[in-house]
């Protein structure tokens, strides 16, 4: 029961000096915006006008970012045919002649958790199966995938046999400002597509109601594909019977649900972090991944540690409403310990 002689004026309590960095970022907006109302005459007619030269600022930015989305699309096409070679590599369709390596060897630096055999016994690997005289390079863009922890979050044990019939994963500029993933598949047992594909639209100049939020090009929408499943194998569905002799439809998290996310749980604000997170995807493949992949496959790039965090939140996002087949084994009790740590906030 509370002391009823306990002084409640909030005039009474100390004093604390906190940085409004502090705040959540909605009273941060707030407390920001009321204290600058109250500056002296003088002083706000002079952030008018800083405001009216970062209205100019953000121009030239338009201009900078839609001249840059030109050049990587004049690039692209140079680029594309060193990675149609690689493909080539990949898929065994061409024999490279044996070469002596253009670069130096850097020295592996080992960190303060060394590599034990327990850790090697616990994680699975796609390198240990291949024969010695195998064509192209096996499952090399699932072992890619696998390493990076951002999609590893994504792909269920259900999800490999299908991946292990991609040979490549592309990215398209298109003109309209907009880029496209494009993922090519062997023949499977699961869908006869061929190619699967995520579209991704740039927004290039600043919106009108919040012109101050321009940070470069924007992806504002982006379209998916449809899998074209043959029966009975569909990946992102499965049946669970009830007592009855019907069966009810459910479904499980799946890889493949990257190429149909609907554009209405994207446009939902409540999901603004998955859209952010789906975003930060299509960038990751298209700026790193598809790139440097055999550095991805040779482990001369790996995703920083302190990723952790985010890939949690990646996957709890994307697991929203979703039946778990266990894989969530995937992400360390320490770090969703300290995703939802209340230590994080101090409001």
């Amino acid at each position: 029961m509370a002391d009823e002689n306990v002084d409640l004026n909030v005039e009474n309590f100390p004093k604390i000096n906190v940085a409004p960095a502090y705040m959540c970022a909605g009273k941060r907006r707030e407390f920001l915006h009321n204290k600058v109302k109250k500056l002296p005459r003088s002083v706000k007619d002079k952030i008018i006008v800083l405001k009216n030269m970062q209205l100019d600022y953000i121009q030239l930015e338009e201009q900078y970012f839609q001249q840059l989305y030109t050049l990587q699309s004049e690039f692209q096409d140079r680029f594309q045919q060193l990675n149609d070679q690689r493909q080539s590599i990949v898929m065994g369709t061409t024999e490279p002649p044996a070469e002596e390596p253009n670069y130096n060897a850097v020295p592996l630096e080992v960190g303060p958790d060394a590599l034990t055999e327990q850790d090697c016994a616990q994680v699975q690997s796609f390198y240990d199966d291949i024969e010695e005289n195998c064509k192209g390079i096996p499952n090399f863009w699932l072992t890619i995938l696998r390493n990076i922890k951002a999609f590893a979050v994504l792909i269920h044990e259900r999800d490999e046999p299908a991946l292990k019939k991609l040979v490549d994963i592309k990215a398209k500029f298109d003109k309209l400002d907009s880029f496209t993933l494009e993922f090519y598949f062997k023949r499977n047992r699961y869908f006869s597509n061929t190619l699967l594909t995520r579209q991704y639209f740039l927004r290039t100049t600043a919106e009108d109601d919040k012109p101050f939020h321009f940070d470069g090009l924007e992806i504002y929408k982006t379209h998916g594909c449809v899998i074209d499943w043959y029966p009975n194998m569909e990946l992102t569905e499965g049946f669970n019977s009830t007592f009855t002799s019907d069966f009810q439809t459910w479904t499980f998290e799946s890889f493949f649900e990257f190429f149909y996310i609907p554009d209405a749980r994207l446009d939902d604000e409540k999901n603004k972090k998955l859209r952010d997170m789906d975003f930060e995807l299509a960038y990751l493949l298209r700026n790193k991944v598809i790139p440097r992949a055999v550095l991805y496959y040779t482990g001369d790039i790996v995703d920083d540690e302190n990723d952790k965090k985010e890939i949690s939140e990646l996957y709890f996002s994307f697991d929203d409403d979703i039946e778990s087949e266990g894989s969530v084994e995937i992400i360390g009790n320490d770090d969703i310990d300290e995703y939802v740590s209340p230590s994080t906030n101090a409001y």
